[in-house]
């Protein structure tokens, strides 16, 4: 591409992306997380400030920058994902941008003029914006797609850095990498994915180690707060952590299906197939069609070496997480969403490889190929935005407001559902938890049963709970989502059942309403 079109496609595409990820923005409720992020965001400035230094506070940086924000344009659902949109949007420009330094192409032949539109760097873009699994998370309330952008751009600085030097870059990875820490505890898997990367380097990276070694002594200090907590998680014989073990096939299943389409997982593995062709293409024979770029010192850094960098960034967060999962479980694929350039790079890279090496038609096919996985994608993309995926705690709880008597017991399974209820009841203004309580009133939270003691222990248990909980109510309003978690067996269910009339039940996504009479 020339410089004039180059810049015609980036500004399509920069609109492209923003179009996609602000449309039905706020379609899907939030979820007990994105309510959270709110919760942290206006809570007294102290609590927000002390998440720094306690431990297994994720994300405090995400949260500070979100207050001022909300202070200026409430904290509507639209106002919460909005940032995630940004960021999904930046990302887009620097999957271009780090894609072209990366991976530079190699010099093409007259044979293969019609395969020039292959650029990696622009194919990737063009992947990244409308793929299912990077829209989504650019329109959830999260940090997931900030840390995204916040790899890109760290892996860009480092990139830069190498071939270029100079201070100023490397105080700008420096920033880059302390903010990812404190946006997300396991970014700190950039310092040694970084490192591999600059042996891997090497000789290329030895004219400029000076820089990067001191920029990698200063992210010692932004580290320090994270250390004893880190050590503890990874020496603690008990399991501190919120997760399951995850064996490492399950992992690379999960996370191939989730970057190929997304949250539609009735999706038809077939039609994924083209997805895996092109990755796998990249991945065995992108080092064919990747050219050298030279360092200010002219040393060439190859090929090789180049798709060393790309298979390094895809890989080793995933080994990482897992042998830490082997002392601590923590993996859940959005921990690792920042992987997801790399295998849209392989992706961009197996179509080259096809459109160049491939014969007289290959380019047609190439395109048709490109074509069928943006429209797949596309689809995928449509459907996570006109089908209900999250839970509905929007129209549960509205319901519920509007249905309830002052008087009535409400009964919240599981408990935490309490800080959507005051949200979903508020105005969405600067702070929608001022002046909660009034509006949550008389409430409770559902007895948590799942010590894993016998039935005939945890049942009087139950029962004293339940009679405590309600006594002198008359009429007692139940809502349960992900109810499982604290109570598998459902004994409140039964406990209501026996001791009470149910009077009504409405069901919304995720969610049950109940309505019981109790027996006098």
């Amino acid at each position: 591409m020339n410089r004039t079109l180059t810049r015609i496609f980036l500004l399509a595409l920069t609109l492209l992306a923003f179009a996609w990820r602000t449309f039905r923005l706020d379609f899907q409720s939030l979820w007990r997380d994105e309510v959270d992020a709110i919760y942290f965001a206006v809570r007294p400035l102290q609590e927000t400030l002390s998440m720094f230094v306690q431990a297994a506070q994720n994300g405090p940086l995400y949260f500070l920058g979100l207050r001022p924000w909300f202070f200026v344009v409430g904290t509507s659902e639209f106002a919460l994902r909005f940032p995630s949109t940004v960021a999904g949007v930046l990302s887009v420009l620097l999957v271009w941008h780090v894609g072209r330094r990366l991976l530079p192409p190699a010099p093409s032949t007259p044979v293969h003029r019609l395969a020039t539109w292959t650029n990696v760097a622009a194919v990737a873009a063009l992947l990244f914006a409308v793929n299912p699994y990077q829209v989504w998370y650019g329109q959830e309330g999260k940090m997931y797609a900030t840390v995204t952008m916040l790899a890109l751009l760290s892996s860009w600085l480092w990139l830069r850095g190498v071939e270029e030097g100079g201070w100023k870059l490397w105080l700008s990875y420096l920033a880059a990498v302390s903010i990812a820490m404190y946006v997300h505890l396991l970014m700190v898997l950039l310092i040694p994915l970084h490192l591999l990367w600059f042996v891997i380097a090497w000789p290329v990276a030895r004219s400029h180690w000076r820089g990067y070694g001191l920029a990698l002594a200063g992210l010692t200090l932004p580290y320090l707060p994270m250390v004893w907590w880190h050590w503890m998680l990874l020496t603690s014989p008990d399991k501190l952590s919120g997760f399951n073990f995850t064996p490492l096939e399950t992992v690379l299943r999960t996370l191939a299906l989730s970057h190929a389409r997304g949250f539609m997982t009735t999706t038809p593995l077939l039609w994924l197939a083209p997805v895996y062709f092109l990755f796998g293409a990249g991945a065995l024979f992108g080092v064919m069609v990747i050219g050298d770029r030279f360092s200010s010192q002219n040393a060439p850094l190859s090929a090789w070496r180049r798709i060393g960098l790309l298979l390094t960034w895809l890989l080793l967060p995933i080994a990482l997480i897992f042998a830490i999962s082997l002392r601590q479980p923590v993996f859940t694929e959005r921990y690792v969403i920042w992987i997801g350039p790399a295998a849209l790079l392989c992706m961009a890279l197996g179509l080259r490889v096809l459109a160049v090496n491939g014969g007289r038609l290959a380019p047609l096919i190439a395109a048709l190929l490109l074509v069928y996985v943006v429209g797949l994608w596309g689809w995928l993309g449509w459907q996570q935005k006109t089908q209900v995926i999250k839970y509905d705690l929007r129209s549960a709880m509205s319901y519920v407001y509007q249905q309830r008597a002052t008087d009535d017991l409400l009964i919240l399974q599981i408990p935490h559902q309490e800080w959507a209820y005051r949200y979903y009841t508020s105005d969405f203004g600067r702070n929608p938890f001022e002046g909660s309580d009034a509006r949550l009133g008389w409430w409770g939270g559902g007895p948590y049963t799942n010590w894993g003691r016998p039935d005939e222990i945890e049942w009087p248990e139950v029962d004293r709970y339940m009679r405590s909980l309600t006594h002198n109510a008359d009429i007692v309003w139940v809502l349960l989502s992900e109810a499982p978690m604290w109570d598998n067996r459902r004994f409140m269910d039964r406990w209501l059942q026996a001791a009470a009339v149910l009077e009504e039940q409405k069901s919304f996504a995720g969610v049950i309403v109940q309505r019981y009479r109790l027996n006098q």
